[in-house]
């Protein structure tokens, strides 16, 4: 009977540290953002009506894409902070995590 509490804690704490570790950090994406994007564009690209940006997938990707055509160097943990920050500030669409 101990060993199942164990196994279940132990599954438990993973499941916990894995969630936070994947958490996106809006705050250190506006850090990001501002030293490393904003030499190419100022945030008005995010409000104009005839972005392409549909959904926070298409954001992330979007990121993704402007990081490899700035060569800003963004590791991944990265590019969700700076998706999170600018979903959070401009497009606020929502996250389906799975």
């Amino acid at each position: 009977m101990n060993t199942i509490k164990t196994i279940a804690a132990t599954l438990l704490l993973s499941a916990v540290s894995s969630t936070s570790a994947l958490a996106a950090n809006a705050e250190h994406g506006k850090k990001l953002y501002t030293e490393r994007c904003g030499g190419c564009h100022d945030t008005k690209v995010h409000t104009r009506p005839n972005r392409i940006v549909h959904t926070y997938e298409d954001l992330v990707n979007r990121v993704r894409f402007c990081d490899n055509a700035a060569k800003a160097g963004l590791k991944d943990d990265e590019i969700y902070d700076v998706s999170d920050y600018l979903n959070n500030t401009f497009y606020k669409f929502m996250k389906i995590e799975g």
